[in-house]
């Protein structure tokens, strides 16, 4: 089964997906000077979320969640998931959320497709 993962920005609308995240609950890189023109490919961003006991719960158990729903629908005979994971502009939160995710699905052995749609727009 392929996974089709995309990170967004609330601002710039959000896209057709089977299942859309709301990263926004986590903290917020942009507001840090020395991050907020890096993006959620960069380690420092990475880590300043995950740095949070509360950010690296949520992205644990939604990983959780989402492999569990992967595994249904791989066993239903569902050709594709697609995974929609936003936040205010897309550029810090959604996509290191959507990275890990797509980290996890790859190490199920997952088809996955990833895209940033708005990451140089933030």
């Amino acid at each position: 089964m392929r996974i089709e993962i995309t990170s967004f920005g609330h601002n710039y609308g959000v896209p057709e997906a089977d299942v859309i995240l709301d990263a926004r609950c986590l903290e917020n890189p942009f507001w840090v000077p020395e991050l907020k023109e890096k993006c959620g490919l960069d380690n420092e961003v990475q880590n300043y979320i995950l740095g949070f006991p509360a950010c690296r719960e949520y992205i644990e158990r939604l990983t959780e969640l989402l492999s569990l729903q992967a595994g249904m629908s791989n066993r239903r005979g569902l050709d594709c998931l697609r995974i929609a994971v936003g936040c205010t502009g897309g550029r810090h939160r959604s996509v290191t959320v959507a990275e890990l995710l797509a980290r996890r699905f790859r190490e199920e052995n997952y088809e996955i497709t990833l895209t940033h749609r708005d990451i140089q727009l933030a």
